[in-house]
């Protein structure tokens, strides 16, 4: 009847406010964080537990830490690994279809706002996302570590904090179920091209093509899990009205 709780622990917390700074800031591999006590003092978490989620990061390969004058806390990949915090969740096909159906309402939401409220520098970071799957596409394995990146930074370029913890949970939850699907060199091709299509739309706020690029992503993604949802999300100033697809009742 009843499930555990899970108890949220301090450490966990701050490394995944410490990926959020990265995106938020758009850092790049190569950059340097502040001082350890800066950065605990900021996050208002003692320094034993700060260094131990750096060591997390550290041996997940984001961050590189050096002793001693001229070293401290660097970037070493802005990609961490789809585990890195080892989130679970129950693979039942009707979870699926619910997480799937909830990201297809909920995303073009958080998309369409990004279109509106992107800076420059955002609309860089972004665009370095898919540069990562170019670099990559060899390796669908970081491929799909760079299409995090991307949905991420889409995500802060909203600029919508309840949103962007919303739809983050739905990505963090699908990242184990389609860790364990095979993505080879032409699924990773595709996906640069969705992805480059989509970041042009949201570049030059053109929200019809954008809803084209978004159906055909979801088209995939459906395809992809093997489920099927009979809902979008359309945009239409001022609302974003959702609606049953292929004409269907609501």
């Amino acid at each position: 009847m009843f499930t555990p709780i899970e108890v949220h622990r301090t450490f966990e917390t701050v490394i995944e406010r410490i990926l959020d700074a990265i995106d938020r800031n758009g850092l790049r591999d190569g950059d340097q964080l502040p001082h350890v006590q800066v950065i605990a003092e900021q996050l208002q978490v003692s320094v034993p537990t700060l260094r131990q989620a750096l060591r997390v990061l550290q041996d997940s390969g984001v961050l590189s830490i050096k002793a001693g004058q001229g070293g401290g806390v660097s970037i070493k990949s802005v990609m961490p690994p789809l585990n890195i915090l080892k989130k679970n969740i129950a693979q039942e096909v009707g979870q699926v279809q619910e997480l799937i159906e909830a990201r297809r309402l909920l995303e073009p939401i958080v998309v369409h706002l990004a279109a509106e409220r992107a800076t420059v520098a955002e609309l860089d970071s972004i665009r370095n996302a898919i540069t990562h799957m170019e670099t990559h596409i060899a390796n669908p394995k970081l491929v799909e570590r760079a299409d995090v990146l991307f949905h991420r930074r889409v995500a802060y370029a909203a600029g919508n904090r309840v949103l962007l913890d919303a739809i983050s949970k739905i990505y963090q939850q699908l990242i184990p179920v389609r860790g364990a699907l095979h993505m080879g060199e032409v699924s990773a091709e595709h996906m640069i091209d969705v992805h480059t299509r989509q970041f042009d739309m949201i570049q030059a706020k053109d929200h019809e093509q954008l809803e084209s690029v978004l159906r055909e992503s979801f088209i995939d993604l459906e395809e992809e899990f093997g489920v099927h949802t009979s809902f979008e999300t359309l945009w239409g100033h001022p609302l974003l009205t959702p609606r049953p697809l292929n004409g269907g009742s609501q």
